[in-house]
Order: structure tokens, then sequence, then C-alpha cells
């Protein structure tokens, strides 16, 4: 027998790990991005039943996103469309105030479409949650893309100050 005949072997079995490797990686992947937008669509369906809107809302998960969610017309419909990871970086009440914003934009854009402000899609959104569980949701997406933000401003002067932390006793 000729041991010349192994090395090529060896080399098939290696490609063949690697090729199952990254086939086993990528269906991981699909399950992730699947469960994902099977949990967003979950909220995206009650909480939109809940605010009344009757426009037909369709979650995807995409690779980038550089607000990590958000929503926009569609023809006849809406898109929300939610960075690949995001959602798992959330609790449920983070997301469910993360899903009840977007949806607050929905709302507005229906209702009153040149009135589109944060503030607004967030008083729409305090309908449905609490602004402690914005405030938190907000929080994540600022450390999660650099950004400094001021709550104030996207909850308004009022609720922020209402959530502002007491200051520390000397």
């Amino acid at each position: 027998m000729h041991l010349s005949v192994f090395p090529p072997l060896r080399v098939l079995v290696a490609s063949a790990v690697i090729v199952y490797c990254a086939s086993a990686s990528s269906v991981a992947a699909q399950d992730s991005a699947s469960t994902q937008q099977s949990r967003v669509q979950i909220l995206v369906n009650d909480l939109g039943d809940r605010l009344g809107i009757p426009d037909v809302i369709h979650v995807s998960i995409v690779p980038t996103n550089a607000r990590l969610m958000s929503v926009e017309p569609v023809e006849h419909e809406f898109e929300l469309k939610v960075e690949d990871g995001w959602a798992d970086a959330l609790d449920d009440s983070e997301l469910t105030a993360a899903v009840a914003h977007e949806l607050g934009h929905v709302w507005v854009f229906t209702h009153h479409p040149f009135l589109q402000t944060e503030q607004l899609a967030n008083e729409v959104a305090m309908r449905l949650v609490s602004p402690s569980s914005l405030a938190r949701m907000y929080d994540k997406v600022w450390k999660r893309t650099h950004v400094q933000g001021d709550l104030a401003r996207f909850l308004g002067p009022e609720v922020a100050r209402g959530l502002a932390s007491p200051e520390p006793a000397p």
C-alpha cells in the first residue's frame, strides 16, 4: 500500500469538516434571525392591535441598521427593520418598549404624518409601556451606538425629571 494515498484523504476529511462547520454556523445564524423575527413580530401584532393600527407591519432582521430598529412605509404596508442581534440584546420589557416606540411612529404617520418626532412617538408608546422601560431601552441604544442621549428630548422634560436618579448623599 502506498502512503501517498492518505494525504489527499486527510485533506478531503478536513475540507468536509470545515464545510460542515460553516453550514452549521449558517443554519444557527438563520435560526437566531428567525427566532428574533418571530419574537418581534408577535409584539408588533399585539401592540399594533392595542394601538388600533390596522396597517400590516412586517418585521425584517437586517445585517445592520444605523438606528438598530426603524420602521418605514413600503407601498401600503410598513416594514420594521431590526438589526441582527438587537432583539436578543433587550429583555422583554425593553423590547416591548422599542417596538411600542416604532409603532408610535406608525401611529403618528397614519394620523398626523407631518408631526414626526421622537417625543411624539414615545408619547404614543407610553400608552402601552412605562417611561422607565423606554429609558432603559434608550440607555442600551446609546451605549451600543456610542451616542450621548438626552431623555428630556426623547421623553419630555417632565417625564425625564421623574426618572432622574436622586443625587447621592455627600
